[in-house]
């Protein structure tokens, strides 16, 4: 009479204590996986590692190898352990580049680089990195059904550079030094011609340019703002500012 196969019984040891496992070659690839699976969704982070780390060191010719590494990464990446996750997806894309996870991976690589900085006056390298990888993953998997997702996260991390860049030119213009406005208005218009920062930067550039005797140009940038963000806030301080201004040189107001 054939065996049958008595899967080992799991024994939750006391609360926030590890779970015990069952022994490494007493489950099958999927049984390790789906066990894994399990805890993933219990959000019992360790358990859930242990299980897939289990199917890459037993099976890792198994067709639930690739799964089984993108789900350690997402079980590291779900507790916060950016850095661990980032290390595991970078190695599940070189190790499966054909896997339907892959652009998954990719995509997870950007977001760890994110997440660890997600302040906007945090190493602003990690977020061109995050950019990096999520334009890599678009070009890589150009028909991946994570594109919205990845543009979006694209929008969120070149924000986050507008805002920082924002945030020093509301600095230099206390200081009062618009030349440095003029910089740093420069590279925000510059690099996030899309940001919600280019109203008030356009106007902030305008003023610094208006302080320094450039009429003409701090006139454009004023105009401009009232052409391309009629509704904006900074609107009606870029009228006010031209109507400080008085008329254009060589135009009457009888004109």
């Amino acid at each position: 009479m054939k065996a049958t196969l008595i899967v080992p019984v799991i024994a939750l040891l006391c609360c926030g204590c590890a779970v015990e496992l069952p022994d490494l070659f007493s489950l099958t690839a999927m049984e390790w996986f789906e066990l894994g699976k399990g805890y993933y969704e219990k959000e019992e982070w360790e358990a859930a590692r242990g299980c897939f780390e289990n199917v890459m060191i037993v099976y890792p010719s198994s067709k639930y190898a690739d799964d089984s590494q993108f789900y350690l990464g997402m079980a590291y990446y779900d507790e916060g352990l950016y850095l661990e996750a980032q290390a595991i997806f970078e190695d599940m894309a070189a190790s499966y580049p054909n896997s339907p996870l892959t652009d998954d991976a990719r995509y997870n690589i950007g977001r760890c680089y994110f997440k660890r900085a997600p302040d906007f006056q945090r190493d602003t390298e990690l977020i061109k990195a995050a950019v990096g990888e999520y334009r890599r993953t678009l070009k890589l998997f150009p028909g991946s059904e994570l594109t919205p997702q990845i543009q979006e996260a694209i929008r969120e991390a070149e924000e986050l550079e507008a805002r920082k860049l924002d945030h020093i030119v509301y600095v230099y213009r206390r200081m009062d030094h618009p030349r440095s406005v003029i910089l740093y208005t420069d590279m925000l218009l510059g690099s996030y011609p899309d940001s919600m920062y280019v109203p008030r930067n356009l106007w902030r550039r305008g003023e610094a340019l208006l302080d320094l005797g450039y009429t003409d140009d701090a006139r454009s940038d004023f105009e401009r703002v009232l052409a391309e963000y009629p509704d904006d806030e900074y609107a009606a301080d870029a009228r006010e500012s031209i109507n400080g201004m008085g008329p254009p040189v060589g135009r009457s107001d009888g004109e």
